[in-house]
């Protein structure tokens, strides 16, 4: 049992608490009131500090393509229509161990096939302290991923199967969804990378009468398709903003961002970017982006944790500091999104310290 005192709590829903402590007992938060007592608890000293739920990577490779790309697990390249393939299969628990991503403040993960095929697989949410697999898994069927993005037909193409061209990527899509009835059979989130205006306001187009939650993965050139994307309430998981072959291949105009803010859309980060994952810190840096184009500090917050929970279907268990979630819980110096010198002083997952 621990007793988090005196701190200043981020809830992640956009409530700021004042001077307030978290009592956690067993993997849940069970209070969260003033001047908690409990004999038999150990104290954790917040004051002048920032606690925040733990945040989530909604869309990782990490842990399923190998450092240093030694392997690639999660990328099935022998059928470009792969809706039954869970990722958790693919993921090495060394390797999410040797990332260490709470030290970032990253408590869970949802682990992703790649860009590689149309329909990819299933994302499957996990924590990130060290533990078996087994133990860390929140969500194995999180989500359907898939993708429209040029690296389907690059991969396929030069085998000179089908996909080869943009038409070939919406017509195998397209039977998925219409002929073979994918969504309505899966029943989950629908994840999927589109990177250009183009493919955007394809993807829209097609998907425009399917009654899914839909979020765009990557999604640079969103402010040209930004009117379809407010109308179904599409969310986005953007990639690394910071990436220079992205930078210079998209217009990334973060000026627009606060519409889908306003708009209610779900904003997430990941540290993943046209594929691979560029480290831990990539995810706090996008955020800083955000903050710095103009989007409140805590609306930013929401998107490191409540919003991602919600695009994964996880939110009843984690993305938040409320009673009853999981006690995943990091303690900060400073608050990340507003000040590049703030540092993570504590972290617990599943009301265990993995860091102190």
């Amino acid at each position: 049992m621990y007793v988090i005192k005196n701190g200043t709590i981020h809830t992640g829903t956009g409530e700021v608490l004042e001077n307030y402590d978290i009592l956690i007992e067993g993997k849940k938060i069970k209070k969260i009131e003033k001047n908690i007592c409990e004999a038999d608890a150990e104290i954790i000293d917040a004051t002048g500090k920032q606690v925040f739920p733990g945040f989530i990577d909604p869309h990782s490779s990490i842990g399923a393509m190998g450092i240093p790309t030694r392997y690639r697990d999660n990328a099935e390249t022998t059928n470009v229509i792969n809706p039954d393939l869970s990722v958790k299969y693919a993921i090495d628990p060394d390797e999410v161990n040797a990332q260490e991503f709470y030290k970032s403040g990253i408590t869970s993960v949802g682990f992703s096939p790649d860009h590689s095929n149309v329909i990819g697989g299933q994302i499957t949410v996990c924590k990130t302290a060290p533990d078996h697999m087994a133990n860390r898994i929140v969500k194995e069927h999180a989500a359907m991923k898939g993708s429209v993005c040029s690296t389907v037909k690059d991969v396929y193409g030069a085998s000179n199967q089908m996909p080869k061209t943009r038409m070939g990527i919406f017509h195998l899509l397209k039977e998925a969804i219409r002929k073979d009835d994918l969504l309505k059979k899966y029943q989950m989130p629908f994840v999927i990378v589109a990177e250009t205006a183009g493919e955007i306001q394809c993807l829209m187009e097609l998907l425009k009468d399917e009654d899914i939650q839909l979020t765009i993965v990557d999604g640079f050139e969103f402010g040209d398709a930004i009117e379809e994307l407010k109308e179904k309430k599409v969310g986005i998981i953007f990639g690394n903003f910071s990436n220079l072959s992205q930078i210079s291949k998209h217009e990334i105009d973060l000026s627009r961002l606060k519409e889908l803010v306003e708009n209610g859309n779900r904003i997430a980060f990941t540290n993943t970017c046209k594929g691979a994952s560029e480290g831990r810190e990539v995810f706090i840096w996008s955020a800083i982006e955000v903050y710095r184009a103009g989007i409140d500090a805590e609306d930013v917050v929401k998107m490191m944790t409540i919003q991602p929970a919600e695009m994964l279907g996880v939110a009843d268990q984690i993305g938040s500091i409320e009673v009853g979630k999981d006690a995943d819980i990091t303690i900060y110096s400073d608050h990340p999104v507003k000040s590049y010198a703030a540092h993570v002083q504590f972290c617990m997952i599943n009301g265990k310290v993995v860091l102190s």
